[in-house]
């Protein structure tokens, strides 16, 4: 991140006091903070943008961490809490916070500072890297825009990218990506989603890789040469219908067409990107009038009407995916570990020899391996690229691994069909599986099941049956799936259901209850009376 420069602080007069625990930040300013966005900054690299509650009696203003923050905050550092958008200095102290005496830190396992972003999570951004990514991501974009521009896609720059061109013909520096839209012509939600899978499918046919955040939303993501993300490419679907524009997820407004195109361009870090017709209105439209005022904390405030009407329309593919690529970015290897050692053992029992298994949510492969060592062949299948980067450090002859995100229908029955058309039989693992997925997910995969088992195979998950000590809708494992869920959600699939085990486990969020089951297809006797009796019900219901 870009360090404060001394200078600055030294003139910056007068600066007030702090004082910080691993709960909260306590600032005395010795003049009104106001109630614009602060930044907070630990030995001059910025970790935190917000906007302060009101002083208390004693001229106080407390600010409770965030908890991503909480792990790092063990050490020593100079705090300064400074105005986002003049760079005034309120209040400044070198704080200790816990016993240890050493640097705080707050760096992931590749060594890149780290700072909370606008969807309050802990990531890496431009002016915590200075390893090049910036000129890699540009250099990308800037090819990535070409190839859009040959396939006759009117394409621009917007969000924080448009926003920091506009301001200071830069990236952001709080930023991590570049934020493109395109106009679709289509006018109805179908034919938007089809021409955004068509270019999708223009795009990795180009050698690029994408992933679906929805029907309407791409993330065209680059990597190192440890196979790790380095950097993406947003690709908003942008649509007008009845009267207002629409760019899913999150906008839906006025904005007139001529604000659109004809399609100009602009000087981005020193790059030609092409914009908007008249940027100020784009901007004026997604961050409203005051949009020139710094504000790294920013977030769209989208009305629910606006969110369930994209939702219904393109779905949503990324619920729990980046809490995953967050949590195993952190990590340089797998973990030690042989939790879920015995579900494996189960389930090797059930299945005959030299089978061919899929490992539903491969997470970091151990698991994989462990059934690819009883001489099985396996594919492991997860929605986060930084859990196949660990798998793939040390992948035997008969074990593969491959993106999917079973919240994607499409991409899940694509996946399906190539099962089926294999004509060989396939066996299922899912270990912590189903509990971390919401409802369409799980009913991806028991429709996966349906078809995929009709072959004389079977499928074993264990999951967790009660909630996490501390619940986070944010947080995928400290999900739960009770039991009777899990019947009621399977059974119209023509699933039969066998419970193997119940126990306990420990896990980051306490101890928790776990449950496995074995799944099979029914017979078309069973599934017959399972669906005449789901009828019935639903008629003594109604």
């Amino acid at each position: 991140m870009s360090a404060l420069p001394r200078a600055q602080l030294e003139d910056m007069v007068p600066i007030g006091r702090l004082s910080a625990s691993r709960r909260t930040l306590v600032v005395e300013p010795r003049e009104p903070m106001g109630d614009g966005t602060v930044d907070i900054y630990f030995d001059g690299r910025r970790v935190w943008s917000v906007r302060p509650d009101d002083p208390n009696k004693a001229g106080q203003v407390h600010f409770r961490w965030p908890n991503a923050l909480s792990p790092y905050l063990q050490g020593v550092a100079e705090v300064t809490v400074t105005s986002s958008a003049t760079g005034d200095v309120f209040a400044e102290s070198r704080v200790r916070i816990g016993r240890s005496t050493k640097p705080i830190e707050i760096r992931d396992a590749q060594g890149r500072w780290l700072a909370m972003n606008k969807w309050n999570r802990l990531g890496p951004s431009f002016e915590g890297n200075d390893d090049g990514v910036q000129e890699r991501l540009l250099v990308s974009a800037q090819r990535l825009v070409a190839d859009l521009q040959e396939l006759e896609y009117p394409v621009f720059i917007v969000g924080g990218t448009l926003l920091g061109a506009m301001r200071t013909g830069n990236l952001l520096p709080h930023d991590d990506d570049i934020d493109l839209a395109w106009i679709c012509r289509e006018t109805n939600p179908l034919d938007i989603a089809l021409a955004s899978m068509k270019m999708e499918r223009q795009l990795v046919d180009r050698g690029y890789t994408s992933i679906r955040l929805s029907m309407a939303h791409l993330q065209i993501t680059f990597f190192n040469s440890d196979d790790g993300t380095d950097h993406y490419v947003d690709i908003f679907t942008g649509f007008f219908m009845d009267g207002l524009y629409g760019q899913p997820f999150a906008l839906r407004g006025e904005l007139a067409p001529d604000d659109l195109e004809p399609i100009g361009t602009i000087t981005l870090s020193g790059v030609e990107f092409p914009a908007p017709a008249k940027p100020e209105a784009w901007l004026e439209f997604a961050y409203g009038p005051s949009w020139l005022v710094p504000d790294p904390s920013f977030s769209f405030e989208t009305p629910r009407s606006t969110l369930r009407r994209f939702e219904t329309w393109f779905g949503v593919f990324n619920r729990g995916r980046v809490f995953w690529e967050k949590h195993f970015e952190k990590l340089l290897d797998r973990p030690d570990s042989d939790e879920g050692f015995d579900d494996v053992e189960r389930f090797l029992r059930l299945i005959p020899p030299e089978a061919r298994v899929v490992d539903l949510g491969s997470s970091d492969g151990r698991l994989t391996e462990r059934i690819a060592a009883a001489c099985h062949t396996v594919l492991g299948v997860d929605y986060s690229y930084e859990a196949l980067r660990l798998a793939r450090r040390s992948k035997p002859d008969n074990v593969d691994y491959r993106y999917l995100n079973l919240n994607d229908s499409h991409a899940t029955l694509g996946f399906t069909l190539e099962i089926v058309e294999s004509g060989q039989p396939w066996h299922f693992f899912a270990n912590q599986l189903l509990a971390g997925l919401p409802k369409v997910g799980r009913a991806n995969v028991f429709l996966m099941l349906r078809h995929a088992l009709a072959s004389g195979g079977v499928a074993y998950a264990s999951f967790d049956t009660d909630f996490g000590k501390h619940y986070r809708k944010g947080r995928p494992d400290s999900w739960h799936l009770p039991l009777d869920w899990l019947y009621e959600e399977a059974s119209p699939f023509g699933l039969d259901l066998q419970l193997v085990n119940t126990g306990h486990r420990s896990s980051p969020l306490g101890r928790r209850q776990t449950a496995s089951v074995v799944i099979r297809r029914m017979s078309p006797q069973h599934e017959e009376r399972a669906i005449e009796s789901q009828f019935e019900n639903e008629e003594t219901t109604s």
